[in-house]
């Protein structure tokens, strides 16, 4: 009987000491949606590395990172953000398209969140995409500059500097004709699925421009296409194709097919951005793959400007731990884990303590010497919400499929921002609260 109680004892003596113990601390749950391994490739590997080590220096922390589609990022956000259900960091492309979601009421400012010191160390024109109302809203997840690629043998074969074939319109026009002349289709592009106009208005749109503020003012509807200020691109545009210097078959094929055309010895020359032209000059090697900015006709003090915008990251209001996701957001700007980002996914972060020896292709170093010497401004980043997907996009496919004129390009223009803004006057209300 005695042993019997006291292995009861014991027992009891046992269960007393564990229900005693403290229990283990739950992990904080940190949620990233992200995006950007279909436009860097590597993305995907970076952020899974960054997850890892992250877990590494904080124990305590779990993080999930969640890859986004590029067709449902946005309708995913939103409707987790309707139902106050949203990640901890959004990725978001930048300027108006990240913006409209500030505008909407689904972000969080970053001011009381980021020490300022971080904010210093960010290029100021990476800033303004997503700076809005005072607050600044958006901290980028990386830079990347637009760029036109071309075939440095098809260059030497027509008898051009095949380093610097052109930096003028003029000379643009004249090495595409010899281009034609030698048999070759000059420039390869695909508008089928409606990306491509954007990309068009990226290099031609801005150069009559003279600050951000002269588009902002088209977007608001204070200005007209009808100006020659905002229309000589589309005239520009109307030149290369009834020159014959674009690839026929321009309506069947998409965007990414016209700039395969390059890659397949089917064009000599295509609008690229600059992660992927480095990715092809690292494939078909730098004696064939050139870079260079667009050719300048404009007379703007934006005309010679290059565009290298900043894709973001924001705080979602309804994220259930901001500060650690501030925190996350600081992480990845640490010197290393930039350095990390060039290294897997061939991206470069916004950074004044970005160094400029990890480069490794002559395309990244074109684009390092165009960052110090040029302004940067990316004309696809301050479109009114909607604008390019209802407006821009079918109108600039006209030119093509119905031979639409630049002169009604620009009437048809006003017309679809003229609804847009109907349609969505808190927008256009955001949009006269702003100024850059």
């Amino acid at each position: 009987m005695k042993k019997r109680l006291v292995t009861l004892f014991l027992l009891g003596l046992v269960v007393l000491t564990a229900a005693c113990q403290p229990k283990p601390k739950e992990k904080s749950q940190l949620t990233i949606w992200y995006w950007g391994e279909q436009e860097a490739p590597g993305y995907k590997n970076y952020m899974e590395s960054m997850v890892k080590k992250y877990e590494e220096k904080n124990p305590d922390v779990k993080v999930n990172a969640v890859l986004q589609e590029s067709d449902t990022m946005y309708t995913a956000f939103r409707t987790a953000e309707h139902a106050g259900a949203g990640p901890d960091i959004q990725y978001l492309w930048g300027g108006t398209q990240a913006l409209e979601d500030v505008w909407l009421g689904n972000c969080t400012p970053l001011d009381d969140l980021i020490p300022a010191e971080v904010f210093a160390d960010i290029p100021e024109s990476s800033l303004k995409e997503t700076n809005w109302d005072g607050k600044q809203w958006g901290i980028p997840a990386y830079q990347f500059a637009y760029g036109i690629t071309y075939n440095k043998e098809d260059m030497k074969a027509i008898g051009v500097d095949p380093e610097i074939p052109f930096t003028t319109w003029d000379e643009f026009l004249d090495v595409s004709q010899k281009l034609k002349d030698n048999g070759k289709t000059p420039i390869g592009f695909g508008i089928k699925d409606g990306w491509l106009p954007a990309w068009i208005g990226i290099f031609f749109g801005q150069q009559n421009l003279d600050s951000v503020n002269d588009e902002i003012a088209l977007m608001r509807g204070d200005k007209s296409f009808s100006d020659p200020k905002y229309n000589e691109w589309l005239y520009k545009l109307e030149e290369l194709k009834d020159k014959g210097f674009i690839n026929e078959d321009i309506l069947s094929l998409d965007f990414y097919q016209g700039q395969q055309l390059l890659e397949s010895n089917g064009a000599s020359m295509t609008l690229h951005a600059q992660t992927y032209a480095a990715s092809l000059e690292k494939s078909l090697g730098k004696d064939k793959i050139g870079f260079i900015k667009a050719p300048i006709f404009g007379t703007g003090k934006l005309a010679d400007s290059i565009a290298v915008p900043s894709q973001v990251y924001v705080i979602p209001k309804s994220a259930k731990n901001k500060e650690e996701a501030a925190k996350f957001l600081i992480f990845l700007r640490e010197k290393e884990n930039m350095k990390a980002l060039y290294d897997m996914a061939n991206a470069m972060l916004p950074s004044k303590s970005f160094d400029s020896s990890w480069l490794s292709t002559e395309v990244d170093l074109t684009v390092a010497n165009w960052l110090n010497k040029y302004e940067n401004f990316c004309y696809q980043l301050y479109f009114a919400p909607m604008f390019e997907a209802e407006g821009l996009a079918p109108i600039i496919q006209k030119m093509f499929s119905e031979d639409l004129s630049p002169a009604d390009a620009s009437v048809e223009l006003d017309e679809a921002l003229k609804k847009t803004i109907e349609q969505n006057p808190e927008i256009n209300e955001a949009f006269r609260k702003w100024n850059n």
